[in-house]
């Protein structure tokens, strides 16, 4: 694809999108380091909780089965609707990855395997890390603990922002 070049019409308008989410002007998910680099421009910026909430899910996986609803609570896609069978929720995986990562990989079960898996699928590891013996948060994830944005939190401010339907 060929951008214009700044000193052509639009030009501006795209490095200024390229510059504040490059990856999600292309429709991907950010990199950590670039999310991180975004996260701390953001909060420089003085950008609101609502705002953050609203950049998180629009670039770390979660509209790709998420939907917002008017009630305040998430609703599925699709493709959120065919990934959640079976599965048992954001705060029972989290409880049952804490026991999980005690297990030597070569130890796992099937159905444990699947669970970590899932994990990594669902995005949990862009702000938990898994380190030898326990659930630790990764660089992103202190920083959005220590701005009370968990993913619980994420979708409580998404309900009562008036962002709800606003692109970031």
């Amino acid at each position: 694809m060929k951008l214009p070049a700044i000193g052509q019409p639009g030009g501006a308008v795209i490095l200024l999108v390229l510059s504040l989410s490059p990856v999600a002007a292309l429709g991907q998910e950010p990199s950590r380091e670039a999310s991180n680099a975004t996260l701390d421009r953001m909060i420089a910026a003085g950008k609101s909780q609502p705002e953050l909430a609203k950049y998180l899910f629009n670039t770390h996986g979660c509209k790709n089965c998420h939907t917002v609803g008017r009630d305040g609570k998430l609703g599925f896609t699709a493709k959120g609707t065919e990934r959640a069978q079976g599965f048992e929720g954001c705060t029972n995986m989290l409880t049952a990855m804490t026991v999980l990562v005690q297990v030597p990989e070569d130890k796992r079960s099937p159905q444990q395997r699947q669970k970590a898996e899932r994990f990594e699928e669902f995005g949990c590891t862009a702000c938990h890390k898994i380190t030898p013996g326990k659930l630790d948060l990764t660089e992103i994830g202190m920083k959005l603990a220590h701005l009370h944005l968990g993913c619980v939190d994420v979708q409580k401010v998404l309900a009562t922002s008036p962002l709800k339907s606003s692109a970031y």
